[in-house]
């Protein structure tokens, strides 16, 4: 069996054993949770290279789906809360599909991911030492795989102090690891699991104030508008959207101009 920190590293609770979980059909894997916020964690995981031998695990077949939707509802917060003509950062990226969805709509989206191949927002991607002031960055389905979660999120707020993430919280009760499919077994790739109590108190440590909106969650170091943002949600599919990006001009053409002229 694999070491595990004594002390949550969200809140500084006590972790205690909960389940062991075979992960990628093979390895005996202990789960942690801590007393105070609710947080799941693994032991060590040293699983992790074999686990990562393709970036995006094959089982996310909701990955298309779900850059349309968060693409739908990002524009609406970044409409409400933030200056939407401003610069933003897709931070772990992947294939670039989110930046390239925000680009066409109008958003002046970067890409960045270390680890993965940039195929839809090419010419797009974050230069940190000649780019101008990040308004916000967007983090989707990454929480989850943090080993060290604050030293993850202290790297992402260096380039803004505003993040919109997405992970999936902790049901209540725990779920059985047989059942809940977010543990993510099969791939390996899942070590960190949240409650709402959990980011409040990751927020806490880094001075913000955290926000959830169903899908959608924040860390940032502003006020935001909650229930303006709830209504709008709630209004997505009937003119919340349009309305957030009625004014943007989408950069599809310019973006395709750019990429011609390079390649002369």
């Amino acid at each position: 069996m694999g070491t595990m920190r004594e002390r949550c590293p969200c809140c500084d609770g006590t972790m205690e054993q909960r389940f062991h979980v075979l992960v990628l059909q093979k390895y005996d894997v202990m789960y942690y949770r801590c007393i105070r916020c609710g947080f799941v964690q693994t032991e060590e995981p040293f699983w992790l290279d074999e686990a990562y031998a393709s970036p995006i695990n094959r089982e996310d077949v909701g990955l298309l789906n779900r850059n349309i939707l968060f693409s739908h509802y990002v524009a609406i917060i970044l409409s409400a809360a933030f200056d939407k003509h401003e610069l933003f950062l897709d931070y772990a990226g992947g294939y670039g599909v989110f930046t390239r969805l925000m680009r066409d709509a109008g958003f002046d989206f970067l890409w960045h991911d270390p680890y993965t191949k940039n195929i839809f927002a090419e010419g797009c991607e974050f230069q940190p030492e000649t780019q101008r002031v990040i308004e916000a960055v967007t983090c989707f389905e990454s929480f989850e795989h943090f080993v060290e979660p604050l030293q993850e999120i202290e790297k992402i707020l260096s380039c803004s102090k505003s993040v919109l993430f997405s992970t999936t919280f902790l049901p209540e009760p725990l779920p059985d690891p047989g059942t809940w499919w977010y543990y993510g077994r099969e791939h390996g790739q899942h070590v960190s699991f949240y409650t709402k109590s959990a980011c409040a108190s990751l927020a806490r440590k880094c001075g913000l104030r955290f926000y959830s909106f169903g899908e959608i969650h924040v860390l940032t170091d502003r006020v935001m508008p909650e229930e303006r943002i709830r209504f709008l949600l709630r209004w997505k599919n009937y003119g919340a959207y349009r309305y957030a990006v009625h004014d943007l001009v989408p950069k599809t053409q310019n973006d395709y101009e750019r990429i011609q002229k390079n390649r002369r």
